[in-house]
């Protein structure tokens, strides 16, 4: 396998950090304003791209501007820390995206979006890994994520492998759906009494599961009521459909 190369995203650092700064979004909203005049104290035109010394002196005065104990200037000062982080540790053009634990088909990202990523969570939430890699940490009871560089072919084959997925995902969808609908009631999620069988795509199968609506006895039917079992004998033609341990209980869910 290839080697990942280091690729220092487009532009200076000072200049990516100005741009990633003018991007973000603040509680106090006035900071977007304080950062447009620093930018107006330097450049004729604000709307131009500054280049490397102009953001440098633009770095400069937020820089004095965070440290002076000035309205928001803490904010200010997190979010330049945040933006520096970022910059240190994406240092490649690609990185391949996987949670932890394991949910779903790994993804790709680019350089661009992996910095506005990590300057958004902020820096106690992520962490530098072996071999370039970053950890974006979990809110709560949610995954993490590994971020892995990859070279620039490594993530085409990626993207092809993902969007090859999507389309047999819904193709799959589609196959289920056309298998059910003539036998079972269908889930209508626009109505409160829209409860019935639900299809959708987990991963490389087909989920199919009771949508109890607004009406929870409902439920009674999907496993007492027998539809469960009729789903899988109508669905055993086309996919493989798991035995399941006839001494428990099955789940509400059913992964074919």
């Amino acid at each position: 396998m290839s080697q990942a190369s280091a690729v220092v995203p487009a532009g200076s650092s000072k200049q990516t950090a100005l741009r990633m700064l003018r991007r973000r979004s603040f509680s106090a909203g006035y900071l977007a304003q304080v950062i447009d005049l620093a930018v107006r104290e330097v450049l004729a035109n604000q709307f131009d791209e500054p280049d490397e010394r102009e953001a440098a002196l633009v770095h400069q005065r937020l820089t004095r501007y965070a440290a002076n104990g000035r309205p928001g200037s803490a904010e200010l000062a997190r979010a330049m820390l945040d933006v520096k982080h970022a910059l240190d540790l994406v240092r490649n053009g690609h990185y391949r995206a996987s949670a932890v634990p394991e949910s779903g088909l790994d993804t790709v990202v680019s350089a661009e979006q992996l910095l506005e990523l990590v300057a958004e969570v902020g820096r106690d939430r992520v962490l530098a890994a072996q071999g370039g890699a970053l950890v974006i940490l979990a809110e709560d009871e949610g995954a993490s994520t590994v971020y892995r560089p990859v070279s620039a072919a490594q993530a085409k084959a990626l993207r092809q492998a993902a969007r090859s997925a999507k389309e047999e995902a819904i193709r799959l969808h589609e196959g289920a759906v056309e298998v059910l609908s003539p036998h079972v009631r269908m889930a209508d999620w626009s109505k409160d009494d829209g409860y019935g069988v639900a299809v959708d795509v987990v991963r490389d199968g087909v989920s199919v599961q009771w949508w109890p609506a607004a009406v929870p006895e409902s439920l009674a039917l999907w496993e007492q009521g027998g539809i469960r079992q009729l789903c899988a004998a109508l669905l055993s033609a086309r996919f493989t459909v798991p035995e399941g341990d006839e001494r428990t209980p099955h789940a509400v869910m059913l992964c074919i």
